[in-house]
């Protein structure tokens, strides 16, 4: 056997023996841990876990012998718990849809809180961290306000509070500043004066003017 063909086989992972599936393989035909244990109990087999946590392997998969799967499958009491977990389930995702969809209103409403008083510089054209830099403390401050204000942020909740933060004072300096980058302004959309510009290797002795020298 070739190093290549060694190597090949040592990264792919582990399959299943014949005539059994792992417990996400259940999962996949609608199984839950509470219907495992109630209607299989105790696994058949074991296999290596493929996967590591860092330098540590994970715990061997279970395994469930596919005829006793098979057998419980057709069984009517079991058939009856499977859709009641599912429509648990089903029920517990659209809570929590709802719950994010409120919780992402909050933000939006707070967010609109920020109104960034721009006082426009003479900047040379390009210029975006110079024209943002005089307003992140502000910025800063207003999210922290925000943060002791909303109960129970979460972090991904911080992040998200944040970046509609910057997107107010992105939007305030696209006012004042013709050439700031507008963060409503489609991705598609072509940019302003894109034919005027020289192309690369073209450039001009007068071109010092409008480059950023941050």
């Amino acid at each position: 056997m070739s190093r290549a063909e060694s190597m090949s086989r040592k990264d792919k992972p582990p399959l299943n023996p014949p005539g059994f599936l792992a417990t996400q393989d259940l999962k996949d035909r609608g199984w839950t841990p509470t219907l495992i244990g109630r209607y299989l109990g105790e696994h058949d087999q074991t296999r290596p876990n493929g996967l590591k946590m860092g330098r540590r392997r994970l715990p061997p998969v279970k395994l469930y012998a596919e005829a006793r799967v098979h057998e419980v499958e057709r069984d009517d009491t079991f058939l009856a718990a499977q859709a009641r977990a599912a429509d648990a389930r089903e029920r517990a995702e659209r809570n929590r849809a709802v719950r994010e969809a409120k919780r992402e209103a909050l933000l939006q409403a707070a967010a609109q809180s920020y109104t960034p008083a721009i006082h426009p510089e003479p900047l040379r054209k390009g210029a975006v961290k110079k024209a943002r830099e005089p307003y992140l403390e502000g910025l800063e401050s207003a999210l922290d306000r925000l943060r002791r204000e909303i109960e129970k942020l979460t972090v991904k909740e911080d992040a998200r509070l944040g970046e509609l933060l910057r997107e107010r004072l992105d939007e305030a300096l696209a006012a004042a500043y013709a050439w700031y980058p507008d963060p409503n302004a489609p991705k598609n959309a072509p940019k302003e004066e894109a034919d005027s510009k020289p192309k690369k290797g073209k450039a001009k002795v007068s071109d010092w003017r409008e480059w950023d020298w941050e």
